[in-house]
């Protein structure tokens, strides 16, 4: 793991909007922003995108991700030079994990899918060094049995490894926001759709669903290049086109015909980031390789 950076103010209020439908997280939040305070750490909505990071890469391991655990700990504490933000994200990731299953019932443990990584879990954060802080932390947050219009919290059961799109925890208002740049984009490349081999509906899909994808959604936002006649990352969605162009589908491609002939049905010249959607590190691609590689396993899921 990389070194932690903290969010900026738009990262942030971005995030924070995404994540108030989620039950848990806003269970969580009342105690994770008294944390912020107490021990000058991370915010609850820095802390929540950490368990979502390694949410997605749990879920993306068939066999044996509860081993992938055993290294969360160590690789925490040296991505945030803090055991304690470390303990902090392992108990939230904890009680995600055992959201799987009901609680109230004498056999939830045995029925949860996430057992091995809970276990997992649960031999690191009672470690003889790390307990006491850990029991605390459970402590307080189960002390918290009814929301702030004195609503009784029931959480719904909800596996974090099995999420089909992070709008099943969305709320209304950040689902909106990822609908109007589904739009948005759907407007701009109405062109493309001679060129497609699958159906319109789900292309749409594919960008519904790499719209909710936290930094890609971020990143449509920059108006790359600048001053171009869209106002928003025109690179990106071209680099998106030149992945679908890229990819094959029932003997043919995702996405057929000439870069020049996609460049001209978008109405821009965008030729370049077509045609080099993979070269990083360029002026080319607005991409990371890990973005690169998210958005290619959003379209192979997308067209089965």
């Amino acid at each position: 793991m990389e070194k932690f950076e903290r969010f900026p103010e738009e990262k942030n209020a971005s995030l924070r909007a995404r994540y108030r439908g989620d039950d848990l997280f806003r269970t969580w939040t009342w105690l994770l922003c008294l944390l912020e305070q107490q021990l000058n750490g991370l915010n609850a909505v820095e802390i929540w995108s950490e368990t979502e990071m390694i949410c997605q890469k749990l879920s993306e391991i068939k066999e044996h991700r509860d081993n992938e655990v055993e290294f969360l700990y160590g690789d925490l504490v040296k991505r945030h030079q803090s055991e304690s933000t470390a303990i902090i994200i392992l108990t939230v990731l904890f009680t995600q994990m055992c959201d799987a299953a009901p609680d109230e019932e004498d056999d939830a443990a045995e029925r949860n899918p996430n057992r091995a990584v809970c276990t997992v879990l649960a031999r690191l954060l009672m470690h003889h060094a790390n307990r006491p802080f850990f029991e605390k932390l459970i402590a307080a947050y189960k002390s918290r049995r009814y929301d702030n219009e004195g609503n009784k919290i029931i959480l719904p059961i909800t596996d974090y490894l099995n999420v089909k799109s992070p709008l099943e925890l969305m709320d209304e208002e950040a689902k909106a926001k990822v609908e109007k740049w589904v739009g948005e984009i759907e407007n701009r490349t109405l062109r493309i759709k001679y060129f497609l081999n699958i159906d319109w509906d789900v292309y749409k899909n594919i960008w519904r669903n790499i719209c909710t994808e936290q930094e890609i959604s971020l990143l449509l936002t920059r108006e790359q290049p600048r001053n171009n006649k869209w106002g928003f990352n025109l690179k990106l969605v071209a680099n998106v086109l030149g992945i679908l162009r890229a990819t094959p589908y029932d003997g043919k491609f995702v996405l057929e015909g000439s870069i020049q002939a996609i460049s001209d049905a978008v109405g821009v010249n965008v030729r370049a980031y077509i045609a080099n959607h993979a070269d990083f590190g360029t002026s080319n691609t607005t991409l990371t390789k890990e973005m690169h590689a998210k958005i290619k396993q959003i379209i192979l899921s997308a067209i089965g």
